[in-house]
């Protein structure tokens, strides 16, 4: 019976070490995986950085309207351009054909 628990008891000692040994061998894995994931993040924030510090230069007012007076030449909006809903049909369509055909509805009368 001595030898059989001696068996039995080295056994479970093997078997205990070799899922300690794969527990090891995943937590491993994991901790590279995380190192990994933490470089992207400090990589990613970085970008963030710079494309948010880009995006501040590329967005300030006097530049945009030193752009504008070169290229564009938007004026301010008067208040005569503001239009009120009912009066929506009196502005020209641009590039409009002279009459717009009336499409039939898709529903037949009962």
């Amino acid at each position: 019976m001595i030898r059989l628990s001696t068996i039995l008891w080295t056994l479970a000692v093997v078997i205990a070490g070799y899922a300690m040994f794969q527990v090891k061998f995943h937590v491993a894995k994991l901790d590279d995986e995380l190192a990994k994931l933490n470089r992207q993040i400090v990589t990613t924030r970085e970008e963030t950085r710079v494309l948010d510090a880009e995006w501040t230069l590329l967005d300030d007012p006097q530049r945009l309207d030193r752009l504008n007076g070169v290229s564009l030449k938007l004026q301010p909006i008067a208040p005569a351009q503001i239009v009120q809903p009912a009066q929506l049909d009196q502005i020209p369509l641009r590039n409009a054909p002279a009459a717009v055909p009336q499409v039939a509805s898709a529903r037949t009368p009962q």
